[in-house]
């Protein structure tokens, strides 16, 4: 891979952060907001109401992910916070705490199409761990998905389970049969 950079997601960011979105209609509709707000607030914002949603955050000074950089074109975002900071947790069927470790989440993350199949992913996911870390993380905390078929972008939102393997990430439980949470003691 080329010159590869990573910087937080600030207000100075926004457009490159809009540009990412928007290059996948996915994406357009979620503006990472799904894990941050309960479902019932999800659906009444709307897809702009999402986007005004991530840019007040942003604009507030909360640091809401990492974007990654490809010889100076934004290519990929990775999400990354203390697990309490993802409102959707608390109510989720399948990723409910598995115990009371304080974890940093990764649950999201967006690859533009133009850099696929390049080893982004394992870019990013280090680079949430080190964002964590730094931010007094001691163990990160992922819900990848996990197949032996191929599958669309939409599917693996979440990451891929072979590529936290690769990263050092444990399984330590499964409530749904594609869907491990893995962690890592960083």
């Amino acid at each position: 891979m080329a010159n590869f950079e990573i910087f937080p997601l600030t207000p100075a960011r926004w457009l490159d952060f809009e540009k990412i979105f928007l290059s996948n209609a996915t994406c357009t509709g979620c503006w990472c907001m799904w894990w941050r707000i309960r479902n019932k607030e999800f659906n009444a914002l709307g897809k702009d109401g999402l986007k005004e949603s991530m840019r007040t955050l942003v604009h507030r000074g909360v640091e809401a992910g990492i974007i990654a950089y490809v010889d100076g074109t934004p290519a990929g975002w990775v999400t990354v916070a203390p697990r309490a900071d993802y409102l959707r947790f608390e109510t989720s069927r399948f990723f409910y705490p598995v115990d009371d470790q304080p974890v940093w989440s990764i649950p999201c993350f967006f690859v533009h199409h133009d850099f696929r199949h390049q080893g982004l992913m394992s870019k990013l996911i280090a680079a949430a761990e080190q964002y964590a870390k730094a931010h007094g993380a001691e163990m990160v905390e992922s819900y990848p998905y996990e197949t032996d078929k191929k599958t669309g972008s939409s599917d693996i939102y979440t990451g891929v389970a072979t590529t936290f393997k690769s990263a050092g990430y444990v399984e330590v439980a499964r409530r749904k049969p594609t869907r491990p949470i893995m962690r890592k003691k960083i």
